[in-house]
């Protein structure tokens, strides 16, 4: 018996997704296997689809552990070297980590569409105990004569285990969206903190990010002058080094 519509369009659908999630793991273990041939040790890969970090490495007992966005499978050739230099020996490295990064910064920067965006109208700026657009306003009269224009919104709570560490806003430059993560959202977390990591997201747009020699400066001096001249910068600072467990901790 011949199956209904809706249902071959299912099944379809079904079939697109399961081939589409193939081949990409194939594509991340031949980028794995490249870049442990180039390094000759065993390379461990997660592929994300983060908005922020591009690319990071750590080293732990069972080798070489990459985390990278999902653009860079299928990257050429000069692109997978340059992943392998990125996180390559560090003796006598300096300047070829330096060049690849800046071929990493290349790369991003030509494949910037593939960076997700968080759709705008999902921003949900009140929480259950900070509203974000009315600290959103205050600052942007406050500290930037309401030259900032931008929408803002707590980001999605997720579950799961425990943290070691947390990202506490993110500003999505070519949207003009700023996210604040859920965790700051109850009475614990005083709203001079919450204020400050708001500041610090609105402050990338004031002193938008620049090249330098090749490469994407996000935090340069004027960036870093203008967020410690902040009136709660040392009090917010302060506040966070006492309360780093707080922060790690659920929710989101």
């Amino acid at each position: 018996m011949p199956r209904p519509p809706q249902a071959n369009r299912q099944l379809e659908l079904f079939d697109a997704r399961r081939a589409t999630r193939e081949a990409k793991l194939s594509a991340a273990s031949r980028l794995a296997d490249s870049l442990a041939g180039i390094l000759s040790e065993r390379v461990r890969l997660t592929v994300h689809d983060n908005r922020s970090t591009m690319v990071s490495f750590r080293r732990g007992p069972s080798g070489l552990h990459y985390r990278v966005h999902h653009m860079f499978l299928g990257a050429p050739g000069d692109v997978v070297r340059a992943l392998a230099a990125f996180a390559g020996p560090s003796r006598g490295a300096a300047a070829r980590r330096r060049e690849a990064g800046s071929r990493i910064d290349a790369f991003v920067r030509h494949n910037r569409a593939r960076i997700a965006v968080p759709r705008a109208d999902r921003l949900q700026p009140r929480g259950r105990a900070h509203d974000l657009q009315a600290i959103y306003e205050r600052l942007n009269g406050a500290h930037f004569g309401d030259a900032i224009e931008a929408r803002i919104g707590w980001g999605p709570v997720r579950g799961g285990r425990r943290r070691r560490t947390v990202k506490t806003g993110v500003y999505v430059q070519d949207a003009r969206i700023i996210r604040i993560h859920p965790t700051l959202d109850r009475p614990e977390v005083p709203e001079f903190y919450v204020a400050m990591v708001v500041f610090h997201e609105m402050l990338h747009q004031a002193v938008p990010a620049r090249e330098v020699n090749g490469r994407r400066v996000v935090h340069g001096a004027e960036f870093r002058r203008r967020e410690r001249a902040y009136p709660d910068y040392a009090r917010a600072k302060a506040w966070e080094e006492r309360n780093l467990g707080l922060l790690l901790s659920a929710p989101g």
